[in-house]
């Protein structure tokens, strides 16, 4: 027994608004701002958290989990690098006048955290001018800028406070008007870190 056409169009018709239902919604694409106001508004973002998965291959450990990052100001923040057990693989207080890092469950204090990292996990990450790479910002060290066509820094070198030098790289950024960076890595002689943003917080 066969259907009448009209009623056999009304359910191909109901049959593909249900599909194009179920079609996940992507979020418009914004266009990035000018470098300049870019610039001003990564600036001036003085507190602010995220949540990233992060990577590292380092000479005699790889390391994988999940990282929290609280800016609080310019100068103060928090950090967490949790395994995918929720184990903590360290957490760092940042300061004006000194660094507290906890560390397979010792706690020690310095006045610089990079130095301090790499002696007790045998590996470290520039951190004294990451509240600013995490923006997309170079800091006093960068060399070798590079930039696209929207003005977004996209590759530079630094040099961190043991004197390493890692070469940055930003991969993606996320679809909104300030363009903040979404996939990053950097590289040094011997280490591989890959951090890839999941949300920004203000």
């Amino acid at each position: 027994m066969s259907l009448p056409n009209s009623r056999w169009s009304m359910l191909v018709f109901v049959a593909l608004l249900s599909a194009c239902s179920l079609k996940p919604k992507v979020p418009p694409v914004e266009p990035v701002m000018n470098a300049a106001a870019r610039q001003q508004q990564l600036n001036a973002m003085q507190s602010f958290t995220v949540q990233a998965s992060m990577g590292i291959k380092a000479p005699n450990e790889s390391i994988s989990g999940n990282l929290r990052w609280q800016q609080i100001n310019a100068n103060d923040f928090q950090a967490r690098l949790a395994n995918m057990l929720g184990i903590s693989l360290f957490e760092l207080t940042q300061q004006t006048d000194f660094s507290e890092l906890l560390v397979k469950g010792e706690r020690y204090q310095a006045a610089d955290a990079s130095s301090l990292l790499w002696q007790l996990a045998g590996w470290s990450i520039p951190l004294h001018d990451m509240p600013l790479w995490l923006r997309g910002l170079p800091g006093a060290s960068a060399t070798e800028l590079q930039y696209d066509a929207a003005g977004r820094l996209t590759r530079f070198t630094l040099q961190d406070s043991t004197g390493i030098r890692w070469q940055l790289t930003y991969r993606s950024f996320f679809a909104d008007a300030l363009s903040l960076p979404k996939q990053l890595e950097l590289s040094s002689d011997d280490t591989h870190i890959r951090l890839v943003i999941r949300s920004w917080q203000p």
